[in-house]
């Protein structure tokens, strides 16, 4: 792959990345405009967000398996145009289920950036640097979030943000499509490096045994089960802090939008770092990603629920900025830092051919939990206030049990430490033997 085109096609994907997700976090920031002028609950505006995550998760499996039998390239395109149109759409919703229905058919074509995306990572980096690969798109997701976050906290109308969030991508995706190069399936492992180099094909194709056998893999199963109850915090917390630091703390939505971008910026930061990080620790110890990952958890844990119980004024000092700065930055990021590990760890325990899937079905997985966050956060304030619980402690109330997920998964990588060194070596051979098939059947 030309170094100059791969870069390029890096450069694009992380691009369109960052402005997809940019319609992520569109309408947290006004949840309490949008429930009062079409007259809904915080039940029925979580089910909102719960709609387009649970959309572009139960989707994913379609495009991860799209992405394992043809051209990447291609798909990622039509995916990002489908996700956008729906996105420009909702500008001009007129009613709640309008937005229901835009918010769904917005999500099918988000679900498309994660298999596709994360398959095309995995073949543009080897796999001892793939976390830096990860950490890249990753820290996109968290700049387009960032983005939206701020549009939509700073421009008084909730419609206008989503027409900026989307028009971008309708240039981006067709200089993709121009200007990418797809790599060759494989390429990113360094046994095939030398048989891909002198022109030889990676002829494996998707193989539903094999993935069959992917739920037998005892990393897999467990970076599901992590991913379900992991991602809870994040549905709850993300789409929710906002209205707890309006309703509880008593901010404006101005400074509260603002409060939530330097948090934000700490995760981009934890997660971009975090790829590194992961990379430094497999080299020096063989599974030495799933050690920091586990680490990370309980400190961000930790860290959020500081965030949450510490009684921040409701118009901050210029001291009070610059210490949330310091404690986003020095503390809050380990939050994020399993972000890119993760998929890194999958990409290593999973044969190439299969990676697009395999992606798939975590990430419906994944974002179970993340689908079940906005929701289940209404459903808890809701709750709170029916048992005469005063309002401001029903969110801060429901934030703290959100945030609690994250101690069963934490505890998950103690099992993930041992299993994951031994699946790693298991596909290693597997390619060594593909490898030597490969220059057999060629000569």
């Amino acid at each position: 792959m030309n170094k100059y085109r791969r870069v390029a096609s890096i450069v694009l994907l992380v691009l369109m990345a960052a402005f997809l997700m940019a319609d992520q976090n569109l309408l947290p920031p006004n949840y309490q405009q949008i429930m009062a002028e079409f007259g809904i609950s915080e039940t029925q505006m979580g089910l909102v967000s719960t709609i387009f995550v649970a959309t572009s998760a139960l989707i994913t499996i379609v495009w991860g398996y799209l992405s394992d039998i043809k051209g990447r390239k291609r798909l990622l395109v039509i995916g990002v145009l489908l996700g956008e149109i729906p996105c420009f759409l909702t500008a001009y919703a007129q009613n709640y289920w309008e937005l229901l229905a835009l918010r769904l058919f917005t999500g099918i074509g988000l679900g498309s950036i994660i298999p596709i995306g994360y398959s095309l990572i995995s073949d543009m980096f080897y796999g001892d640097k793939r976390g830096r690969g990860f950490s890249y798109i990753q820290t996109a997701f968290g700049f387009g979030t960032l983005f939206g976050m701020i549009m939509a906290g700073v421009i008084a109308s909730w419609r206008t943000p989503f027409i900026y969030a989307s028009v971008p991508n309708f240039v981006l995706a067709p200089l993709f499509y121009i200007i990418a190069e797809e790599p060759e399936r494989g390429s990113g492992e360094r046994v095939l490096e030398d048989v891909i180099s002198r022109g030889y094909k990676y002829n494996y194709k998707l193989n539903w045994k094999i993935v069959k056998k992917s739920f037998k893999t005892a990393t897999n199963l467990l970076i599901f089960f992590q991913g379900i109850l992991g991602t809870i915090p994040w549905g709850v917390i993300v789409y929710w802090i906002i209205s707890f630091f309006m309703v509880t703390r008593g901010m404006s939505k101005e400074t509260a939008t603002f409060v939530l971008l330097i948090l934000g910026v700490s995760t981009v930061f934890g997660t971009f770092i975090g790829g590194f990080i992961g990379d430094h620790f497999e080299r020096k110890i063989k599974g030495g990603r799933a050690i920091i990952v586990g680490i990370s958890i309980f400190i961000g844990l930790f860290a959020v629920l500081f965030l949450i119980l510490y009684p921040l004024p409701s118009n901050l000092s210029l001291w009070n900025w610059i210490l949330l700065t310091l404690y986003g930055i020095l503390i809050l990021q380990f939050v994020a830092i399993a972000s890119p590990n993760v998929p890194a760890i999958i990409s290593q325990v999973n044969p190439p051919e299969d990676r697009g899937t395999v992606f798939g079905i975590f990430y419906i997985l994944n974002s179970t939990g993340n689908a079940i966050g906005p929701v289940l956060g209404g459903i808890l304030i809701n709750t709170f206030e029916w048992m005469g619980i005063a309002k401001s402690l029903s969110y801060e109330y429901a934030l703290i049990i959100g945030a609690l997920f994250w101690v069963p998964c934490g505890l998950t990588w103690i099992w993930l430490r041992r299993t994951y060194p031994r699946d790693m070596g298991i596909i290693e051979k597997l390619l060594e033997k593909r490898k030597e098939r490969i220059l057999k059947t060629s000569t």
